[in-house]
């Protein structure tokens, strides 16, 4: 079916929006793209150029059809199949050689830049993937169209870890030669903004910090202070993650504490990949119920009912983020327990009491958190209020207006009218 014409965005420049990952993709840099994507498209001509999903070599991607679902009818959705490489692209990612596994598919879109980008535009790109920013640099230098960067994670930095810090000059100089083609860049959070003015001698005023945004689809349910109580974990099942620490401060907490396998049950929601059924799945026990993947739409329902919700980070190179899942979390009054470096998200919860955090690798820590939040209904009940009155500040329509205003400064317009923010109520820090 077309896509119905938005009256409202006939005035406004042209998006090109570059998300190689794009509904349905089933993951979270795609959940935070439609949304970024749909809330543009209420004001602004967007065209997303996007990978048609198909499974690759060594990977397999999970579909979600409830996000597709979900997209703006005015959206102008261009889904380009990638170039057939034997999967040598991802074989020479796996070895270090390349910086993303997704270059064959903007290979593709390059040879087909005349038609996908034939009329004057903003380039938005947003990262991760390094192919969109490869692919809107390559536009840039041909067309000369502005350039408006995203930043949801620290492509560098992140790259950089491990044996691969012998590549860290090749990626940093590859960041400085894209930040300095762009107009205006949007990042995750203060730290990232600071670390990248730093590191490329780039003017702080052109970067912005827009947190990440998530759906906003029906309000939360009250959770009466019943048992059982639901631990909800939805994300990956990977070595960024580690989930595996929340089964084993599970253990080690009714393993002490036998009567608290009645109080507290976990549900798990993800993948199962193969870091799953190597890391995970030998501790699932009584009292854990895993559920593979399943849609947002479904995913959506269940933290609606949670009465907590579980977050981690396994390294400290990640201290700079700020999951997705943390900003679900405060959508849906979730209190959180998680497993994070000092860095941004810990800071976040803990200035403004949102939840109980220990440290990477910290099963015991982990254990004394469940314990603390299954036995005081009072702290569960503070830690819900403390969420509702910080909602307002990561409201999704304020960071729409940050993107929108960065995408009309970049076209040479004037910003658009800040929307009203409503004064949150005071949060008591832990």
């Amino acid at each position: 079916m077309a896509p119905i014409p938005n009256p409202e965005a006939q005035s406004g420049p042209r998006v090109y929006f570059i998300a190689c990952c794009f509904p349905p993709f089933g993951r979270g840099n795609s959940l935070t793209n439609a949304c970024a994507a749909n809330g543009l498209a209420e004001d602004l001509r967007v065209e997303v150029v996007c990978m048609e999903q198909e499974a690759g070599l060594l990977l397999s991607y999970q579909q979600d059809a409830s996000l597709v679902a979900g997209l703006h009818p005015g959206l102008r959705v261009h889904r380009v199949r990638a170039a057939r490489w034997g999967g040598l692209n991802e074989i020479l990612y796996a070895l270090g050689i390349l910086p993303c596994y997704y270059l064959n598919w903007a290979w593709k879109v390059w040879r087909q830049r005349q038609e996908l980008f034939a009329e004057p535009g903003v380039l938005f790109a947003v990262y991760p993937v390094f192919s969109d920013l490869a692919v809107a640099y390559w536009l840039q230098r041909r067309y000369g169209y502005p350039l408006v960067v995203d930043f949801r994670d620290d492509f560098s930095g992140v790259m950089s870890r491990g044996w691969r810090r012998i590549f860290r000059g090749a990626y940093r100089w590859l960041e400085g030669r894209l930040l300095r083609r762009a107009a205006r860049v949007t990042v995750t959070t203060e730290a990232l903004k600071d670390n990248l003015a730093q590191r490329h001698q780039v003017d702080p005023g052109k970067i912005e910090v827009v947190y990440n945004i998530v759906p906003t689809e029906a309000a939360p349910l009250r959770q009466a202070d019943n048992e059982p109580l639901r631990l909800v974990y939805a994300g990956a099942m990977s070595a960024v993650q580690r989930p595996e620490i929340l089964l084993q401060a599970y253990a080690l907490l009714v393993a002490r504490r036998p009567e608290l396998r009645q109080t507290l049950e976990l549900d798990l929601y993800g993948p199962a990949s193969h870091y799953f059924k190597l890391r995970v799945q030998q501790h699932l026990g009584p009292g854990i119920t895993y559920h593979g993947f399943v849609d947002h739409q479904q995913i959506t329902e269940q933290l609606r009912r949670a009465d907590l919700g579980f977050l981690s980070l396994s390294d400290p190179v990640y201290a700079y983020a700020t999951p997705t899942k943390l900003f679900e979390y405060i959508e849906y009054e979730v209190p959180m327990v998680g497993v994070l470096p000092p860095g941004a998200s810990r800071d976040l919860i803990n200035r403004h009491g949102l939840g109980l955090v220990a440290g990477v690798g910290d099963v015991a820590g982990l254990a004394n958190c469940l314990e603390q939040l299954c036995c005081q209904p009072e702290l569960r009940r503070r830690l819900r209020a403390n969420l509702a009155a910080v909602k307002p500040l990561f409201a999704p329509r304020t960071q729409l207006y940050k993107w929108r205003a960065a995408i009309e400064a970049a076209a040479g317009r004037p910003a658009p009218q800040a929307p009203p923010v409503a004064a949150p109520g005071l949060a008591a820090s832990f």
